[in-house]
């Protein structure tokens, strides 16, 4: 009897620290904080700027200015809308665009105070035509990444198709034209060479 009982003692032993073991591998894992830009997928007050001007060296002078995603309630009538810089969107879509930003492989720059994204033309970042600063901002912190010019594109593609809306695809399409980049739909109703 005893023997039986100091067989379960032992194998209780060895149960408990594999167990303790398990536990102590991942515990580093789940203790990396989120970055702000994971953070703020949940919060309900935020905002985005994306703000590219390729054309500084241009003869022309072509300014573009930034396109800011702002969420609004689905029963504002402002939904859906572009006035000047800002696109109204559902704070849904938005998260949308929030989680490919947060896997988008940028250095973000974190700030324990919100930045001001609606901004005067003259206070606008300069010059900004070797990337594109994205900028997220809450009440209470911000973060601004640089994405490289020739990702510029691309990232704004994978937004758009993020987004499930059509009017929030082609305002993000419009911005994309207004910086030269091919609109997603344009690219998949190309005809392809194969078919002349």
């Amino acid at each position: 009897m005893r023997g039986v009982s100091l067989g379960r003692l032992v194998l209780f032993a060895l149960v408990f620290i594999s167990v303790l073991g398990c536990q102590e591998r991942q515990a580093p894992q789940s203790g990396k904080p989120k970055s702000f830009v994971e953070r703020s997928v949940k919060d309900e007050d935020v905002v985005v700027r994306f703000y590219y001007n390729p054309f500084v060296d241009e003869p022309i002078n072509i300014s573009p200015g930034p396109l800011i995603l702002m969420p609004v309630s689905s029963q504002d009538p402002r939904l859906d809308t572009r006035q000047a810089w800002i696109l109204y969107v559902t704070l849904p879509e938005l998260r949308d665009v929030l989680r490919v930003l947060s896997q988008a492989n940028l250095e973000w720059k974190e700030s324990k105070a919100p930045k001001q994204l609606v901004v005067d033309p003259f206070d606008l970042p300069q010059p900004h035509h070797d990337s594109m600063e994205v900028a997220v901002t809450s009440r209470w912190e911000s973060a601004v990444a640089d994405a490289e010019a020739k990702r510029v594109c691309g990232l704004l593609s994978d937004l758009s198709n993020a987004v499930s809306n059509t009017k929030t695809r082609d305002g993000l399409a419009f911005y994309q034209r207004t910086i030269s980049c091919l609109a997603p739909e344009t690219q998949r109703s190309a005809p392809s060479k194969s078919s002349h």
